[in-house]
């Protein structure tokens, strides 16, 4: 077959395009490929004379991809992570064998408490893993299909695309949190008795349409109205704002828990809708079955319910 580019083709400059495709950086590629950088751009020289595409473009930044490139690494992403899950999978699993970086994207009012937490699990399970925990985003369904994420970690949602797998974590408490001296001095109240103050928000983008959060879309339901002078994303800086004022913020319980350090939770008692939430852990479909992406659900679900 004349034009049979896979014959002659070297397979490890496949990893080397994937790993340069999603860094879009020679440094970054060479310290994850362990090997120097003139050797990165060595490689890519031969995968632009075997694929007859300049592939990467350099920028002041990095490289831009060119559409042959785009459309390569999509095709490719699956069957090197079916390679990827054939050769780890290969025998009993032992996180301590485990190199790299875990990449786990989650909510707003979920990071704060649970990233610490992983940090320290990874950290005495896997010497050799660097952990990475961001924010969930729109981007991150697409950035789990191209291993750039390997797991998030949301309240349930419905609009998951089919190549998204969903698992239960759990059931979390909302709360309305307050700091320690806060002249509201109840372990309990009602919606009305609270929406007497000013209210923070923890905004969730990916969750909740920008300012219309789960907390608004009750108040309206129930016809009263909720002030609020503070939105963030940031549930750490709104922390900051809460010790020294008397805001409430709608929040997890677990973050008074795990990180709410002179902060104290009162319980609403007339807001069913937000007395529980549950808790899931996504993945993409193709990795339901790897066991490094079970074996970190299940200590996500440990730590959950913890």
């Amino acid at each position: 077959m004349s034009n049979d580019k896979f014959k002659n083709l070297d397979l490890n400059l496949l990893k080397l395009f994937s790993v340069v495709y999603q860094q879009r950086n020679l440094k970054k590629s060479s310290e994850l490929l362990f090997i120097s950088p003139p050797a990165v751009s060595q490689n890519i020289n031969k995968l632009r004379d075997h694929f007859e595409d300049e592939l990467f473009v350099k920028t002041p930044k990095g490289f831009d991809t060119t559409p042959y490139a785009d459309s390569l690494f999509s095709a490719l992403s699956p069957a090197l992570t079916l390679l990827s899950n054939a050769v780890n999978t290969h025998g009993e699993f032992e996180p301590s064998e485990l190199d790299g970086t875990i990449t786990v994207d989650m909510g707003q009012q979920v990071i704060p408490w649970l990233s610490p937490m992983m940090f320290t699990e990874i950290s005495e399970q896997c010497p050799n893993v660097t952990f990475a925990s961001h924010n969930m985003t729109t981007e991150t369904p697409s950035m789990m299909k191209t291993d750039q994420v390997d797991l998030a970690v949301q309240f349930q949602f419905s609009n998951t695309t089919k190549d998204i797998y969903e698992l239960p974590l759990g059931e979390v408490n909302f709360v309305a949190v307050v700091r320690e001296d806060h002249p509201f001095k109840k372990e309990t109240a009602t919606i009305e008795e609270l929406l007497e103050y000013n209210f923070a928000l923890v905004e969730m983008p990916f969750f909740n349409t920008f300012h219309t959060s789960l907390i608004e879309q009750v108040v309206a339901k129930k016809e009263l109205e909720i002030n609020i002078v503070h939105r963030s994303t940031s549930a750490i800086s709104i922390r900051e704002i809460v010790l020294k004022t008397d805001l409430v913020v709608p929040a997890l319980e677990n973050f008074v828990k795990h990180c709410g350090e002179g902060l104290r939770a009162i319980k609403v008692t007339n807001v069913e809708e937000l007395t529980t939430l549950r808790l899931c852990a996504y993945i993409h479909k193709k990795n339901r079955k790897s066991q490094k992406h079970l074996w970190l659900y299940e200590m996500i679900r440990s730590l959950v319910n913890s």
